[in-house]
């Protein structure tokens, strides 16, 4: 087990590439902290960790928003007193051509991807 010891926090947690990584860091020993909007999608990642034995916590944040990136980031450190990965994975997406897409779903794609990054390193990376 590679990770033992390890503290792992992955955005977007509750479904797809983000549930995937978060399981496999979680075989390799990680103690887990599973972040996504959806309760239920997040709850489903860390049940089988936890059925395991591993340690696995849920946090239900918005990564666009400072208070919630700061309380996820917390919340790994209350619980394991540390945090060594960052696994900054949610993502939002619009389908459609750019010059028929609102600029609302496009400010929620920048505030997803790219500010949803900023904020879970400015939290998570000490000065």
């Amino acid at each position: 087990m590679r990770l033992q010891e390890r503290v792992a926090l992955a955005t977007g947690g509750g479904s797809g590439i983000g549930r995937a990584t978060t399981l496999r860091l979680a075989e390799e020993g990680a103690r887990i902290v599973a972040v996504d909007r959806n309760a239920q999608g997040g709850q489903e990642t860390v049940a089988p960790v936890q059925e395991r034995h591993g340690e696995a916590l849920f946090v239900q944040a918005d990564v666009s928003q400072e208070a919630d990136t700061r309380r996820m980031v917390d919340a790994a450190v209350q619980t394991y007193g540390r945090l060594d990965i960052l696994f900054d994975n949610a993502a939002s997406q619009v389908f459609g051509t750019l010059p028929v897409t609102p600029q609302s779903d496009w400010d929620k794609v920048m505030d997803v991807n790219l500010k949803g990054v900023y904020l879970g390193c400015k939290h998570a990376i000490p000065t």
